[in-house]
Formats: structure tokens, sequence, C-alpha cells
């Protein structure tokens, strides 16, 4: 078996990273063997944290690495991982690191990292943690936690946007060992919808989130920009501003004229939202638009569905 990454998936089969689950075993049966390593097993984030700044610097130092604070800050700035920069110490001093020292530049660069770094500039290390312990606010059904950790992700990738990036290509390539940015991405919109249910302010960052994301990425895939889009209509609707969702319903059309779920979305917000507003006429109206643009089985199914129960709904309601 080759060597297991810390962001690996754990091969005992719990779902959950090799970092977060059996690393720390592992590194104390493999240091068992040998007397002169007994209790000390590997480097990791934990133990490397336990040491003061100035004793991480004496054993970078002892290892041939020169901690510069001004040059690291500067790292900070151009690279996206504590693993970038302890790679480039590699290559730019005569490191001595051997056995276990090979691993400490790594955690060196990942504490010094959370240590000096501006609060706005996470490391990718940091953010696959807030990212993990998102998704685990929201499998304890705590969809306000997950949000805030994942805004504070969002915000710090929105340091990392250039004028010229126009989808999430780059990123992607950038912290793809260790998240998907367009996973946490559409979770992030989905939360958001879900939390505001439980606060009302949720749904006003969902609005801001998702407004932020088509201004960086307007060339994102078509179906994430449409989601995004309509998450802002839906969110106006939730807060009970019937003018902005039209508007912003009627923006979508105009923009995505022969996509069935402009129509079918919009449609939904005169037919399912009836303690907001009700128009069964305005909602099938828009039915058969979104069924004369329709082109997949599937969708034109749904439509005929929502033809065929909104037909029953108004007979019902007119008898």
């Amino acid at each position: 078996m080759g060597k297991i990454g810390r962001n690996d998936p754990c091969p005992c089969g719990s779902g959950k990273k090799y970092k977060k689950c059996c690393m720390d075993k592992d590194e104390q049966n493999f240091a068992r063997p040998r007397a002169s390593n007994q209790g000390r097993g590997h480097w990791s984030f934990e133990k490397v944290n336990e040491m003061s700044t100035a004793d991480i610097i004496d054993k970078l130092a002892s290892l041939g690495i020169h901690h510069d604070e001004k040059a690291f800050l500067k790292d900070v700035e151009e690279c996206y991982s504590a693993e970038q920069i302890a790679n480039k110490w590699f290559k730019i001093f005569r490191v001595v690191a051997a056995g276990r020292d090979l691993d400490f530049p790594l955690f060196a660069a990942w504490v010094l990292w959370e240590r000096m770094a501006p609060e706005y500039l996470l490391s990718m290390e940091q953010m696959s943690d807030w990212v993990d312990k998102g998704y685990g606010y929201s499998v304890d059904n705590n969809p306000e936690s997950a949000c805030d950790v994942w805004l504070e992700v969002w915000e710090a990738l929105k340091y990392r946007i250039k004028p010229e990036f126009k989808d999430l290509d780059f990123l992607e390539q950038q912290y793809s060992g260790s998240f998907f940015i367009s996973n946490v991405c559409q979770d992030l919109e989905e939360e958001l919808h879900n939390a505001g249910f439980k606060d009302k302010k949720y749904f006003e960052k969902r609005i801001d989130y998702c407004r932020d994301f088509c201004n960086y990425f307007p060339d994102e895939d078509e179906l994430i920009i449409h989601n995004m889009k309509r998450a802002i209509a839906e969110s106006y609707l939730c807060l009970k501003n019937i003018s902005a969702a039209e508007h912003e319903f009627q923006e979508i059309i105009a923009d995505y004229p022969d996509n069935p779920w402009s129509y079918i979305a919009f449609g939904d917000m005169y037919w399912f939202y009836q303690d907001i507003i009700g128009d069964f006429n305005k909602a099938k109206v828009l039915y058969e638009k979104a069924l004369a643009v329709a082109k997949e089985k599937a969708d034109i199914s749904v439509i005929r569905d929502r033809l065929e129960d909104l037909d029953a709904e108004m007979k019902r309601v007119t008898v």
C-alpha cells in the first residue's frame, strides 16, 4: 500500500479523513519497534502546536531552514497552503531533516501560519478543518453554525479571487487536495436556506452570498449560476418581499429564456407560497411557458405533473 495522505479517506472505512481518524494510532504503532523512538511517533499538527513559536523556529533552524517573518508573511500571501510553503523551504534551503523530522516543516508552516498570518488569510489546511467542522454541524442539524463556519471560509476564498477568475477552475486546482470548492459553495447555499427557517437573517445572508458568487464567477457552470439566482429570488419570497422576488424571477427568465426551470420556479412562487402570495392563473401560465421550452423528458414530466395537480386544485377551490 502506498503512503496515505492526511486528507485521504481513512482505510478503516469510517468515511472520515485519515487525519481525523486512525492517523495518530498508526503513528503510535509505527513508532513502537525502535526503542529510541518510543513515545515520540511522527510529528503532527497537535504536537507542533504545543511548542512555543521560538522553539518551532529553533527547530526549523536545526534542520537548515532559516525563518524570516517578513519573508514568511510574503509566502502566506502568495501560497495557498502550508504544504506549498514547506515544499518551497525544501527547494531553497539545504534541509537536513530525516526520518520523523521530514514532516516537521509542514506542521511548522501550518502552525506558524495560524499564529502569524492576518485573520482573513486562511491556509488550505485551516479551510479544510473548517469545512469539515461545517459538515459536522450540518449532520447535527445545526445549519446556523454550519453557515457561520462556511461563510468564514467563503470570506477567506474571496480574498484569493483575482479579476481574471471568471469561474471556479483555478481555485479548484489550488484546493483540490483538500476539498471541492464547488461542492462547498453549493452546500452553503442550501444550508443558508435551511438556516433561514430558523433565523430570517440567514435568508439575507443567502441573498448576499449568492449575489457575490454570481458576480465573482459569471462563467461558472450555468446550472450553478441559475440555482444561485433562483436562491436569491426565493429568499426574497421567504422574507415576504414580493416585489423583489418577482423582479429577480423576471431577470432569471430574461437571462435564461430557454431553461424551463426559470418558469417553473416562478410558477411555484404563485402556487406553493399560498400564505405569502397566491395566483393559480399566473402559475399555470408560467408552467405552460416552461412546457413550451422543455426538451428533457424529466423536465416535461415534472411540468405536466404540476399542471395536473394545479388544475385539480383550481377545480377544488372553485367548487
